[in-house]
């Protein structure tokens, strides 16, 4: 069983990349900036993402009279880390493989006229120190940049976006999803409510207020990730339809806004209206036909077809396919495997060590069509060793009281992977972890999720550093709230995480109008396309 790929689209390839991994330089909560800190970032992107726009940080944070305040504007110091940035990017660039862009978020006026992450095409090209984003756009028009707004939809004045600024050659698509929430639009799904300090979500900047002023942008998500790490799982990633794995060829997608972006499932989304694919915009004197197609990680719940900032249409998938049944045909599904939970400072424990999870995935029949990394911090790793096995490293961290800082940093305890399979029923799944060892018959699978819990493990430490056994302890909760976890998703069947489906729009209106797509999970992972704008004539 084959995707075929929606017209209009078989000439490009998906390629995966996170355009929002800030790196800082020296602070009070941060090493200095190196060449090592910097190569370890683009080494851990290079092993589970296409591409890597780097977003150099350049303020500090420091202390006046106690009080925590970040800068404004340049310092000399920036220019140091710039070079060590320029030239990190430059060698980690491999055409083809992995591809790096060198970018920085901006350190001008960004109160005033909104958060922007500017990109170049070239190398070793210069850390702008413009003030004003009218003044950063002239300059990116003659060195060949562009600067992406993110984060919109917080107050305008208060690093939300400001639409009464804004250039569509220079910022070819905007940041809708990250580690901030959405901003997609004030009734619309993920609030901001992860950082405290800048929210709340409000009218004005957001991405649907750029579209109904006629704006024409790209939409995609990314991590705005503070910890070195690319492409946290969860926090936003962007895809990219392009034809080749280069700098030439992903910008021209940029610039073309073949784009979209999702939350942390690399869900594939195809979406065309009369031929024409996102991003694109024609004229057409007659009702149009929405072509939209699917194919997810997880089981999909609902499609919905966005005009003028209105749902147009909800496709419904849950409910429409069934888990099969007969033996003998190949089943293809995807299930996914999670680890993490642990050992919760907050129960007093003195230290707790990271875990690390050696083990593999091994089918008795049938073969592994593909593994997608479900990653959130350094020391993962996944290695198909043939087709029905594939060996896993996940290290994962203890968990830490959630304060407002650390809110949208709670999924580094979380690593996993979702694993595509083609399978007869009777076939079994071994997943092993040194010593623990789980068998899962693939039928048994298709209905029920599963938990292995190192208890034992949990028992030891709190012995080690409580002098506790289980007998000592009256409530034996504590034993399983402070155990490592693995959890066994049930198999999703193919039927149930792809879906196609059209629609005629016959609602003329003579004016141009703008669609996209917005794709939700059962797990609540999302998806959102690039628009396409059609203008009805007489």
């Amino acid at each position: 069983m084959e995707d075929r790929l929606m017209e209009g689209y078989e000439e490009f390839r998906l390629f995966w990349g996170d355009a929002h991994t800030n790196i800082h330089g020296e602070d009070p909560n941060h090493p200095p900036l190196t060449k090592e800190r910097l190569r370890r970032t683009l080494k851990a992107a290079e092993e589970h993402l296409d591409f890597l726009p780097i977003a150099y940080y350049p303020f500090e944070c420091y202390y006046v009279k106690g009080l925590l305040v970040e800068s404004c504007g340049p310092r000399e110091r920036f220019l140091e880390d710039w070079k060590l940035v320029q030239e990190a990017v430059a060698e980690a660039n491999k055409p083809g493989k992995f591809v790096t862009f060198l970018g920085y978020e901006w350190h001008g006026d960004r109160r005033r006229y909104g958060d922007h992450n500017v990109y170049y095409l070239r190398d070793y090209e210069p850390l702008d120190s413009s003030e004003s984003l009218p003044e950063l756009y002239e300059n990116l028009r003659e060195r060949g940049g562009i600067a992406v707004p993110h984060h919109t939809g917080y107050q305008v004045g208060e690093r939300g976006k400001d639409w009464n600024f804004f250039d569509e050659e220079l910022s070819p698509f905007v940041e809708i999803y990250s580690s901030h929430g959405s901003s997609e639009g004030c009734d619309t799904p993920f609030p901001m409510e992860y950082n405290l300090s800048m929210g709340p979500r409000v009218s004005g900047g957001t991405v649907q207020d750029g579209l109904n002023r006629g704006y024409k942008f790209g939409i995609i998500a990314s991590g705005d990730n503070h910890r070195d790490y690319p492409g946290v799982w969860g926090n936003g990633l962007m895809a990219v339809f392009a034809r080749e794995l280069t700098r030439e060829s992903l910008w021209e997608a940029f610039k073309k806004r073949r784009v979209y972006g999702v939350t942390g499932d690399r869900i594939r989304l195809y979406f065309s209206i009369n031929g024409h694919v996102m991003g694109e915009t024609f004229a057409s004197k007659y009702p149009v036909e929405i072509k939209v197609e699917v194919v997810g990680c997880h089981a999909i719940d609902r499609i919905e077809i966005i005009k003028n900032g209105r749902v147009l249409y909800t496709y419904n998938h849950s409910g429409r396919w069934k888990v099969p049944k007969e033996e003998g045909d190949l089943v293809r599904a995807k299930l996914r495997v999670k680890c993490g939970w642990g050992p919760g400072r907050h129960y007093g424990f003195e230290k707790v060590e990271c875990k690390v999870w050696k083990g593999s995935f091994e089918l008795t029949e049938g073969r592994i069509i593909s593994v997608e990394p479900c990653f959130t911090h350094f020391g993962q790793a996944l290695r198909q060793v043939s087709e029905r096995k594939c060996d896993f490293t996940f290290t994962t961290q203890p968990r830490t009281p959630l304060t407002p800082l650390l809110a949208q940093h709670h999924r580094l305890n979380f690593q996993g992977a979702i694993f595509e399979i083609e399978a007869p029923l009777r076939s079994v799944i071994n997943l092993r972890v040194d010593p623990s060892r789980l068998s899962v018959p693939f039928r048994d699978a298709l209905r029920t999720e599963r938990v292995l819990a190192l208890t034992e493990e949990a028992e030891e430490l709190i012995r080690e550093q409580f002098g506790l056994t289980r007998e000592e302890v009256e409530n034996p909760d504590v034993f399983w709230h402070n155990a490592w976890k693995m959890k066994v998703y049930r198999a999703i069947p193919y039927e149930g995480y792809h879906a196609r489906f059209s629609h005629i729009d016959d609602d003329v209106e003579r004016s141009e109008n703008y669609y996209y797509v917005r794709v939700t999970q059962l797990n609540g992972q999302m998806a959102w396309s690039s628009p396409i704008w059609v203008r009805f004539e007489e």
